[in-house]
């Protein structure tokens, strides 16, 4: 019985050692991937936070383009080139006379723009195609 015992201790020893090296492998694999999820996790809600920045910018810019497209801003756009409807009065307000002194010191940005004497179809070719424009 001895002998039995002499065999089945290296053995025993072997296979011990080959648990606990599985044990060790298993626990460090456990560990890499709960610290992989973590990482993955982390990452997707970082993502997801970017995603919906970049949503509220794309909603903001929809809501931008929307406006533009909008026959109001067309127009305002319009006056503040000078370019009217002829069916639209221009509203001139007179300035009292010592406003109108302080502008004409003021920086040349400042002060108003004169309204074109050409007829709106050469403003409207000229805003689209250039100066070059058939004369009739």
């Amino acid at each position: 019985m001895a002998s039995n015992q002499r065999v089945f201790q290296p053995l025993s020893q072997f296979v011990t050692l080959i648990l606990l090296t599985v044990l060790v492998l298993s626990l460090v694999n456990f560990a890499r991937t709960a610290i992989d999820n973590y990482r993955l996790r982390h990452r997707a809600q970082v993502l997801r936070a970017l995603i919906a920045a970049e949503q509220a910018e794309y909603e903001r810019l929809q809501a931008r383009k929307e406006y533009v497209s909008s026959p109001e801003y067309q127009a305002r756009l319009a006056h503040e080139l000078g370019l009217y409807a002829p069916d639209e009065r221009r509203i001139l307000l007179v300035a009292p006379p010592a406003l109108l002194e302080e502008e004409a010191n003021a920086d040349p940005i400042f002060r108003p723009a004169e309204l074109p004497e050409k007829p709106y179809w050469q403003q409207w070719w000229e805003l689209f195609f250039g100066d070059e424009f058939p004369v009739p």
